[in-house]
C-alpha cells in the first residue's frame, strides 16, 4: 500500500462501532439508533466531578457498552458561586432546560444525564445504563447520518452533513465540536483546590438547522478553531432532533484528520 492511500485509509475514526468508514475522513451511521449520551455538568459544582470521571471511563471501556454518541455540556448557572466554568456556554443551560421541559423532567440540576433526550441517572448504575443504551441501539434508526471533514487547518475545519429520514415532520439537525483530555485546576468556589479532567467537553455549538420538507439535507459547515485546542482530541458530533417531541433519531460521531 502506498503510503498516501495508506494514511487516507487510517484518517477515518468513529465513535459508533457500526459506521462505516470511507476512503476519506468519513463516517456513516448504521441502521440502528446511536444513543445520544447528553451529561449536563459544571466546574463550579461539587457533584459534578464523579459524573463527569464516569464519562471519561466510557472512552476507555476494554468491552464497548454499546453504539454511544457522549456529549459534555457545560452550564454557566454555577458560576456565581466563585468560579468561572471556561467550558460553560449559556446556550447549554437553555439546551438544558427545554429538553427537560420536552421530555417533562421534574426540572434541571447538576450532574444531569440525558439518554436520547429522556432524563436519567443511570450513571450511578452500569447495570441500568448499559440496558438503556442496548434498548435504544436495538431500534431501527429513523435517519442516517453522512458526516465528511473536507478541510482542515489551524483555525478551522469544514464539515459537510448529509442527512435522510425515514419520516417528515419538524426536524432538525445540530453539529457539535467536542474535545477530550481536558484538565482544570479549580481555584475558588465548591471544588476549590482540586484538579478536574474533562472528555466529551462541547467546544462549538451549531444548530438547529431544518431538515428539508422531504426529511433530507446537504449542507457544508466551517466550523472555528482556536489555537489552544488539540486538534488530535477533537472530534465532529451530528445529531437529528424532533424539535417537537425532542426525540433523538439518531447521533455521531467523526474524529478530525491527523
Amino acid at each position: 500500500m502506498k503510503k498516501q492511500s495508506m494514511f487516507t485509509a487510517l484518517c477515518a475514526i468513529v465513535f459508533a462501532s457500526n459506521a462505516l468508514a470511507q476512503p476519506q475522513c468519513t463516517a456513516v451511521s448504521g441502521p440502528q439508533t446511536n444513543a445520544l449520551v447528553e451529561l449536563y455538568t459544571s466546574e463550579g459544582c461539587s457533584s459534578c466531578p464523579p459524573a463527569d470521571q464516569w464519562l471519561s471511563r466510557l472512552k476507555n471501556q476494554s468491552k464497548p457498552i454499546g453504539n454511544i454518541v457522549p456529549i459534555a455540556l457545560h452550564v454557566d448557572y454555577w458560576d456565581y458561586i466563585g468560579w468561572k466554568d471556561n467550558f460553560a456556554n449559556p446556550e447549554f443551560a437553555k439546551r438544558q432546560r427545554d429538553m427537560a421541559t420536552l421530555g417533562r423532567a421534574r426540572g434541571v440540576y447538576t450532574p444531569q444525564l440525558a439518554i436520547n433526550g429522556q432524563d436519567t441517572r443511570s450513571w450511578l448504575n452500569d447495570a441500568r445504563f448499559k440496558s438503556e443504551v442496548a434498548t435504544i441501539n436495538h431500534m431501527p434508526a429513523k435517519a442516517e447520518i453522512r458526516l465528511t471533514v473536507n478541510a482542515q487547518t489551524a483555525k478551522s475545519v469544514q464539515v459537510s452533513t448529509n442527512i435522510k429520514t425515514v419520516e417528515a415532520g419538524p426536524l432538525v439537525y445540530y453539529l457539535a465540536l467536542q474535545e477530550n483530555n481536558l484538565q482544570s485546576t479549580v481555584n475558588a468556589g465548591e471544588n476549590r483546590g482540586e484538579l478536574l479532567r474533562h472528555d466529551y467537553v462541547v467546544r462549538q455549538w451549531l444548530g438547529p438547522f431544518k431538515l428539508g420538507t422531504d426529511g433530507k439535507t446537504s449542507a457544508s459547515h466551517e466550523i472555528q478553531l482556536q489555537p489552544a485546542w488539540k486538534q488530535r482530541d477533537l472530534s465532529v458530533v451530528a445529531f437529528v432532533q424532533n424539535s417537537t417531541t425532542g426525540e433523538i433519531l439518531q447521533g455521531l460521531a467523526l474524529g478530525l484528520c491527523e
